[in-house]
């Protein structure tokens, strides 16, 4: 058995980790079951960030042994498999000293801007702008989110509007589908998922793409389900997918990403004389509703 890199907590609050269970059953598994239990134990970040196609295919095994050996640990599927990974692996970092001195509203403000800057970091400039670029060009936008991300949707949609664009949003997942149908080459589709991995978003836009539009996603994992079917991906990475902090940073960097389009079609359209007038048209609409 190949050491892991990490080391191996026998036991937590809530009895044996995923890595010592493992460890502890790992001469009863096969040739084959032994080269993904290797994976994981050295590895464990290949499984958090990678679809099971992705790790299949990288073991060169077919997908269902993948997900067989996850029911032979006693896990319901590949899912379950990256959030105990994900969970365990915070578990073994130790908050730094002066973290665990600040308050909770500080701790989660800290969070935040790492968050926003890591996003700025991983989002490279020529990405964003084909972004911009497509969505002005757009005849018409769609945007897709569910659960926690379905207000996401709703905001990139008040924005957009206030820009003259032609737009919706759709959080409904029979209206999402028929919103793609009628896409077509001269639209974009804009999917927002935090771990991209929704399944009804990923078919959504899988529609868009089949009719021809352009598929623009924004999302917290660079090697998931929804970039496969995305023509342009704005990834803002983030590590870990189980807790209520993560879920917090994942949304403060797909917000961020809302913001960044936002400025980035305003700057942009005020440079274009036509367009300025739907910026203005936006102002004199709602000037009367401000004291």
């Amino acid at each position: 058995m190949s050491e892991p890199s990490l080391p191996v907590q026998e036991r937590t609050g809530e009895g044996p980790t995923l890595f010592a269970i493992i460890q502890n059953a790992y001469e009863s598994f096969s040739v084959t079951e032994k080269r993904i239990a290797d994976l994981i134990l050295n590895s464990p970040e290949t499984i958090i960030y990678n679809t099971v196609t992705q790790v299949a295919e990288g073991l060169e095994v077919a997908q269902s042994t993948v997900t067989r050996f996850c029911r032979t640990i006693e896990l319901r599927g590949y899912q379950e498999l990256k959030i105990r990974l994900a969970q365990e692996l915070e578990r073994r970092q130790p908050a730094p000293a002066e973290q665990e001195e600040q308050s909770l509203p500080k701790q989660l403000a800290s969070n935040a801007a790492n968050s926003i800057l890591d996003a700025a970091v991983h989002i490279e400039e020529a990405v964003y702008e084909a972004a911009v670029s497509a969505i002005i060009g757009a005849r018409k936008i769609h945007i897709f989110g569910l659960g926690e991300s379905g207000p996401m949707a709703a905001l990139l949609k008040i924005k957009l509007l206030g820009l003259g664009l032609t737009v919706d949003a759709q959080v409904d997942i029979h209206l999402q589908l028929i919103a793609a149908a009628h896409l077509d080459a001269s639209d974009v589709a804009i999917g927002i998922s935090q771990q991209g991995s929704t399944k009804d978003i990923v078919a959504a836009m899988q529609a868009a793409r089949k009719s021809g539009a352009k598929t623009i996603c924004i999302t917290g994992h660079g090697k998931s389900p929804i970039t496969e079917v995305s023509d342009i991906s704005l990834v803002c990475l983030n590590r870990g997918l189980s807790n209520i902090v993560e879920s917090f940073k994942s949304k403060a960097s797909i917000l961020y990403v809302i913001e960044l389009l936002s400025v980035s079609l305003t700057l942009k359209m005020s440079d274009q004389s036509l367009d300025i007038k739907k910026l203005w048209k936006t102002t004199d609409s709602i000037l009367d509703k401000l004291y």
